[in-house]
């Protein structure tokens, strides 16, 4: 497939917390090789002795002989002396790199610590802002007829609220782990899909860009809690809606195929943007990455942080994302996810 030319997925610059990795790593590293030298001049001077013998004249090894204690050097000797030194250095070189590790990744485990930290305050301070907001939009429904145009878009605000405060808790609960988002019971992919695209219109129309949802009447199930679930649908969708040019279309689909027996749930969102360019389009799941010379078309700043999100989740809950098709005509990306028994 020919892509576009000119574009290149960039990188953040070096932080400081990479350059601290990369001192760790380089201590860890200098005292392991410390320890080896170690080793191996031991046994290089045991070696040295061994071929002096070994070399020196009869006369010199005849007065040699005739001191007091003799030593004695043959080969079997050596060799036992080189097999227990081979024994100590690697038994060493695990100690030394055990305790240098542990000492390198403490770093690592308190920034760590700091991280959960930070998200469990950050979304424990944010639930009241948004417990406000939900009330404040509940006082103005009241007041509000119900029927009007206003109280309308204040259920969309509250709808909005409280999918906000479902992230949250969403957040909260993968601090404890990165295991499957598991569900109470089974989640309707077309269903959501179809709320998702419901709620992203507004963004499309502000674009001029046609946004639909291509779903099925039944229900195609899936094992992943809403919350996760709703991040990947909005993430591709939101994606699609940056790089789109006005008077563009947005397609979301959703579907269900079997594969060697087993069933598996697809999600695709295909636009007609100008693809993805570069050598590698796939690098677009990773952290930061982000097109240079094809600027987005939506004013929202990019951390290029949404994609690598989406395959986070997918792949921990045994599924797979990827990029179907990309080219001047547009781009299509799609998420698979394995299909739930409906309880």
């Amino acid at each position: 497939m020919k892509l576009p030319l000119g574009n290149r997925l960039v990188r953040p610059p070096k932080n400081s917390d990479e350059a601290a990795v990369r001192r760790a790593a380089f201590r860890v590293g200098l005292q392991i090789a410390g320890a080896v030298a170690v080793v191996v001049i031991l046994l290089l001077g045991a070696a040295g002795v061994f071929l002096w013998v070994k070399t020196q004249p009869a006369e010199v090894l005849a007065h040699l002989n005739r001191a007091e204690p003799q030593v004695v050097l043959d080969a079997v000797d050596v060799l036992g002396v080189l097999v227990v030194g081979g024994i100590a250095g690697i038994v060493l070189g695990g100690v030394v790199g055990l305790l240098s590790a542990r000492r390198a990744v403490r770093p690592l485990g308190e920034a760590l610590a700091l991280q959960r930290r930070f998200v469990q305050d950050a979304s424990h301070e944010l639930r009241t802002p948004l417990a406000v907001l939900d009330t404040r939009i509940q006082l103005a429904q009241k007041r509000l007829a119900s029927d009007g145009e206003a109280a309308a878009i204040l259920a969309e605000l509250r709808s909005d609220s409280a999918a906000l405060a479902t992230v949250i808790e969403d957040l909260l609960r993968g601090i404890a782990g990165s295991g499957p988002d598991a569900a109470a019971s089974p989640t309707d992919l077309a269903g959501l899909a179809q709320d998702v695209v419901d709620d992203l219109a507004v963004l499309a129309r502000e674009r001029a860009i046609a946004l639909t949802a291509d779903v099925p009447a039944e229900p195609i199930l899936v094992g992943v809690a809403p919350a996760a679930l709703r991040r990947v649908v909005v993430a591709l969708t939101d994606n699609a809606i940056k790089y789109t040019p006005a008077g563009g279309r947005i397609s979301v689909g959703v579907g269900a195929r079997s594969a060697g027996g087993r069933g598996t749930a697809v999600l695709t969102v295909t636009d007609t943007g100008h693809g993805i360019a570069g050598p590698a389009p796939e690098r677009v799941f990773e952290r930061y990455s982000r097109g240079s010379a094809a600027p987005r078309l939506d004013a929202r700043r990019s951390y290029g942080i949404g994609l690598a999100l989406v395959r986070e989740i997918a792949v921990r809950n045994g599924g797979t994302v990827r990029i179907v098709e990309t080219g001047a005509s547009g781009t299509t990306m799609e998420v698979t996810l394995p299909l739930a028994s409906a309880k």
